[in-house]
């Protein structure tokens, strides 16, 4: 996919203040958390194994959540574990969904959301994304995470593990206005 294609299928999907962001910038401790656990399960391995991820280790985390299974042949990928925060904010639990079909309930998303996480898949190293949209469950949010790969050969990705952090955003950032003009704009 090209970087035209990404950013036409960013504007189409809605989400035009979320992108890539560099793993060293994300700042959620929840999200580095768990990505520093991904590290240290990875050792000297290019990805640590599915079995490598014991939930018990950051079991107070599992709201923000989600395993994402990849199959290569068809390539697709399936949730197959949704947190109860993710779940809430998307306003549905895809558990056992391909992820194209949340484009039935979220036009363009499903397709952004197969893109990000196929290059998850094939680059086989983590991805940090981030910004603000408007999620289904919980209005306009800022985000975080960080989508790491898992293989039970320690080549090719057999799993995505996902953690993400929401935040709600304000009337005065979401419309980037200040106190008084926020007033106003409400009265």
């Amino acid at each position: 996919m090209s970087i035209g294609e990404y950013q036409e299928l960013v504007a189409k999907a809605e989400v035009s203040g979320t992108g890539l962001r560099k793993l060293r910038d994300l700042g959620d401790p929840a999200v580095l958390e768990v990505l520093n656990y991904w590290y240290s399960r990875r050792g000297d391995r290019r990805m640590p194994r599915p079995q490598d991820i014991d939930p018990v280790d950051f079991a107070r985390h599992m709201p923000k959540l989600m395993m994402i299974q990849v199959d290569h042949d068809p390539f697709t990928l399936t949730y197959r574990l949704i947190g109860e925060e993710v779940a809430h904010v998307h306003g549905k639990n895809h558990r056992g969904c391909a992820i194209l079909d949340v484009n039935e309930t979220r036009p363009n998303l499903g397709s952004l959301l197969h893109e990000l996480f196929k290059a998850v898949a094939l680059l086989r190293r983590p991805v940090g994304v981030g910004g603000n949209m408007e999620f289904l469950g919980r209005g306009y949010m800022n985000f975080e995470a960080a989508y790491m790969p898992l293989s039970f050969d320690g080549e090719r990705t057999d799993r995505i593990f996902t953690v993400t952090a929401y935040h709600p955003i304000s009337v005065e950032e979401r419309f980037d206005v200040g106190v008084s003009d926020a007033l106003v704009a409400v009265l």
